[in-house]
């Protein structure tokens, strides 16, 4: 394909000329899936329920923590159901705000990285109060 304006030879995927600037009239690939019947990944709105969760679940369990410390296998129920949805939260929510996401999206993975790292900050502040002896063994 060549470019309209300026005769530059493109890529067959090209929306724009890199040398003019000139669009090409092609539309981009996310477009493209979207009018073949298939969707892109709405990482904002998985994000967002992902942090939803963990954050619900890092405040019930990390206060269950904070009062019944001898009681090691909740931190494995703690890792899974706190820990990991929100590390992944904080991970999808990125990448939705560096994609091609709506506005809707980007609000809901902003959220997100917001619910999950206020999460993780508890359950940190619960384990170094436990580590600090505030935290009496009984």
């Amino acid at each position: 394909m060549y470019c309209k304006h300026c005769g530059k030879e493109l890529a067959d995927e090209a929306i724009m000329c890199p040398a003019c600037g000139t669009p090409t009239g092609q539309k981009s690939q996310t477009k493209r899936a979207e009018q073949a019947g298939g969707q892109a990944i709405p990482f904002g709105i998985l994000a967002f329920f992902l942090a939803s969760f963990s954050f619900v679940t890092s405040i019930i369990f990390g206060a269950f923590l904070y009062v019944f410390p001898s009681t090691m296998v909740l931190l494995y129920v703690l890792g899974a159901t706190s820990i990991l949805p929100a590390l992944a939260s904080i991970c999808f929510g990125i990448i939705a705000l560096h994609g091609n996401s709506p506005d809707k999206e980007r609000w809901m993975a902003v959220t997100a990285i917001v619910l999950a790292s206020v999460g993780l900050f508890f359950l940190f502040l619960t384990g170094c109060l436990m580590v600090s002896g505030c935290v009496y063994y009984y």
